[in-house]
């Protein structure tokens, strides 16, 4: 028997998620309830996670969730995670309201160095001016209600790192889930953040970029549960 990816009950290897493989109890067995990075049906309209193909909202009745234009800072090239799912959680309230942000921007920042030393590579140094930038880009997300590197504004990786004093070949990972999306644990969110940072290839490049020696974890909860995560780098 193999262990729930989402709350550790034991679950069948044959009641694996189809869509990303990951096992799963029969209660997170919706994409939705295990924040399911590998479902592409966009012709039912409920999904948006292909961030590096993007979906257009003409047509669907449903809002853009991102827009995830590649960007450049110095030669990086990064672009959004955005993982959402059409989910009615009224029942239980929101999810996600009593996860502890520190703990989880810890949590996300040991599992991103677990990632890099189990390649051979040099763990990240945690920089707290690259976390405030971070934590930053976070808050307006979830203020404005957008995902993206780039603010409505037009302020860009490069502006915010500028604005701070922050001198460096820098990049930037952004992962957002929306309320319901997984209901149990900060250590279950952050390893949800890795691994879909990790599957996607311009995140996962800069998270395994040999020349970055530190980063920042910035995290915020709206008041609807959707968590907003921004992992800058230096």
């Amino acid at each position: 028997m193999a262990e729930c990816s989402v709350c550790g009950a034991e679950a069948s290897v044959s009641d694996a998620c189809p869509h990303c493989a990951r096992p799963v109890c029969e209660e997170h067995r919706p994409p939705d309830a295990h924040d399911c990075p590998g479902v592409r049906d966009d012709a039912a309209r409920r999904w948006y996670t292909d961030p590096d193909a993007g979906r257009a909202s003409a047509g669907t009745g449903l809002p853009e969730l991102s827009n995830p234009r590649r960007l450049a800072v110095g030669v990086l090239l990064v672009a959004v995670v955005a993982v959402a799912a059409m989910a009615a959680f009224a029942a239980v309230g929101v999810p996600t309201a009593g996860i502890d942000a520190e703990r989880t921007e810890r949590l996300v920042a040991q599992g991103a160095n677990d990632a890099r030393t189990e390649r051979g590579l040099d763990p990240l140094g945690y920089d707290p001016e690259l976390a405030a930038v971070a934590e930053t880009h976070s808050q307006r997300m979830a203020t404005a209600g957008f995902v993206n590197h780039t603010w409505p504004d037009g302020t860009t990786v490069a502006d915010r790192y500028a604005a701070a004093g922050i001198d460096c070949r820098g990049g930037e990972n952004v992962y957002f889930t929306p309320n319901g999306a997984l209901r149990v644990s900060e250590a279950a969110l952050a390893d949800a953040v890795v691994r879909a940072w990790l599957g996607s290839p311009g995140h996962r490049a800069a998270l395994l970029d040999a020349d970055h020696t530190k980063q920042g974890i910035g995290i915020v909860v709206d008041e609807d549960g959707g968590v907003y995560v921004t992992q800058d780098f230096c």
